[in-house]
């Protein structure tokens, strides 16, 4: 078995839980706590190729990872064959475990360069990127798809098909059309199709935002791995409890449950992970740029979450760390309060 086989086995043979990357939120901080509550392997911010060989320090610092990351790959978006493979090389360099190709994205910026979903409607090149990535690199290589440019162009199978051809390690699909953005519900029937079609890795996403849908989309595909991307968002736990979920099934003791707001069990406040995620993003960015941040980061968080509208308008605000420390203090406080009354 030659060596980026033995590297794929380590990373995905047993896996069953990743971290999509998501600009903006798939931070090193925020990766580290998933790792923390479950994930198996992440991905780092979609990076641009022609970013990473002009060597653009900010492009470089969507590479750089945390301590306690155990299998991270970078996700690289480009049109052009060998800047692709050049900066495969580069990214493989600086540690990534594997790459990622995004041939998925269907932001605007990002089509109006030819990269993303825009590869969708032009196998040949996609075939060409992910044939050079794969021949320049010594890790896995692994790309990320839609179901088409559009309904009317849906060409999903084909495109695994090619990346198979190329020699691409694992596929996953985001089973939604360019034009539907993030909007309505994902296709899990896509997924499974294109399992049943090619012989790699096939690894389902989209709309996974408890147990159930878990469950459930591996009921449905078959597959076993199954990337979370906004299901995660101030929900990092959800990993913790797939992976419990699973233990259960498989009849092995995983103590006492663990409950973030409401329930019977151990509690473990919303507020406990929004100061650790906060401590890290600090020790990570530092204090200024941890502030400002973070308050997306809280803002997920703190999604429905009754009698929180106060504390979120004062994360919006707050000037300086000890006041961001603060807050997030009088909310646990607050939290606990009520967990007591309802248990």
């Amino acid at each position: 078995m030659n060596s980026v086989a033995n590297k794929y086995r380590s990373i995905f043979g047993d896996a069953v839980l990743a971290l999509a990357p998501m600009a903006g939120y798939s931070t090193a901080p925020f990766r580290r706590i998933c790792y923390d509550e479950g994930a198996d392997f992440a991905y780092t911010e979609m990076v641009s190729a022609d970013g990473l060989i002009r060597g653009g320090e900010k492009t470089f610092e969507y590479m750089r990872m945390m301590e306690g990351e155990r299998f991270t790959g970078v996700q690289l978006f480009g049109s052009d064959p060998a800047v692709m493979a050049e900066a495969a090389r580069i990214a493989a360099q600086n540690g990534a475990a594997f790459i990622d190709m995004n041939f998925g994205c269907p932001v605007k910026k990002v089509i109006r360069r030819n990269g993303g979903a825009s590869l969708m409607r032009d196998l040949d090149l996609m075939g060409r990127i992910a044939a050079a990535v794969v021949e320049t690199v010594e890790i896995p290589v692994t790309a990320k798809i839609r179901s088409g440019w559009t309904a009317k162009d849906e060409n999903y199978v084909e495109a695994g098909l090619v990346l198979e051809g190329a020699g691409v390690d694992a596929v996953v699909i985001h089973p939604r059309y360019r034009t539907q953005g993030f909007s309505g519900r994902s296709n899990w029937e896509h997924i499974a199709r294109l399992r049943e079609a090619l012989t790699i890795e096939v690894i389902g996403n989209g709309d996974v935002t408890d147990v159930e849908d878990f469950i459930e989309l591996r009921r449905v595909t078959g597959c076993r791995i199954v990337m979370i991307g906004r299901g995660a968002l101030g929900r990092p736990w959800l990993f913790r409890r797939i992976k419990d979920s699973l233990a259960i099934e498989a009849g092995v003791d995983v103590g006492p449950e663990v409950v973030v707001e409401g329930g019977i069990g151990e509690t473990v406040s919303i507020a406990d992970f929004m100061l650790r995620h906060f401590e890290l993003t600090v020790s990570w960015d530092g204090e200024r740029r941890a502030v400002s941040e973070m308050r997306k980061q809280f803002k997920w968080y703190l999604r429905g979450v009754p009698g929180a509208k106060e504390y979120r308008l004062k994360l919006m605000s707050a000037a300086d760390a000890d006041m961001v420390r603060s807050i997030l203090r009088s909310l646990k406080e607050e939290l606990v309060k009520r967990w007591r009354k309802l248990a």
